[in-house]
């Protein structure tokens, strides 16, 4: 009996031992400090999300708001939006996503400066996640499904960044289909594109 006890307890010791070997799996990016300033505001940038309803082409703000353009191309170009769901949609008034961990709290190890808004909040509008305190946008963003400047659905001030590509039906079709989903939406892919420099008006390739 106390032979089939001690082989037992090493038995059961091995499986600990592999399991305290075994690699943790990995969890969402974290980064140590916001990113180097890449972008240059007198370029014209955009985003393309594939979403498991379809494709949406916003294009981005960096003269408004250059902190969270910045920001937000640089996880994109990171993948950390790959596979990332919207975890909260209110028809009529918001669609939020951008958080790795699923939580709806998680950030990308780092925050920065609530940058005023220049707009309205208007449907089709994109626009960073705080808290309600200074420095505390981070991965979290939400498209605007309505217009609800001064609903209490907005106590303070949220970072527009960038806006629907205008007049693109497939894009107006996908933000409809991700507002009236039954069933979780995911962001496939997130990819991010820049324009190029003006050269004495429109914009001409240099």
């Amino acid at each position: 009996m106390r032979q089939a006890v001690l082989v037992g307890l090493a038995s059961l010791i091995v499986v600990v031992v592999a399991a305290c070997g075994e690699a943790e799996p990995e969890g969402p990016p974290v980064f140590d400090a916001y990113p180097a300033m890449e972008i240059d505001q007198r370029r014209s940038y955009s985003v393309i999300f594939t979403t498991s309803v379809g494709r949406l082409t916003f294009q981005l703000l960096p003269q408004e708001a250059p902190l969270a353009v910045n920001s937000f191309i640089f996880l994109a170009n990171e993948g950390y939006y790959d596979g990332v769901a919207f975890h909260r949609v209110v028809p009529g008034v918001l669609a939020e996503s951008g958080d790795a961990t699923g939580t709806g709290t998680g950030n990308p190890g780092y925050t920065f400066e609530v940058e005023p808004t220049q707009r309205p909040y208007e449907r089709g509008g994109i626009a960073m996640v705080n808290d309600g305190t200074p420095n505390s946008n981070g991965s979290r963003f939400f498209f605007i499904l309505g217009d609800f400047a001064g609903s209490a659905e907005a106590p303070h001030e949220y970072t527009v960044f960038g806006h629907l590509k205008p007049d693109h039906a497939p894009s107006q079709a996908t933000l409809d289909k991700i507002e009236a989903a039954q069933d979780e939406v995911i962001i496939q892919s997130l990819k991010a594109t820049e324009g190029c420099l003006p050269s004495g008006g429109p914009f001409q390739c240099s």
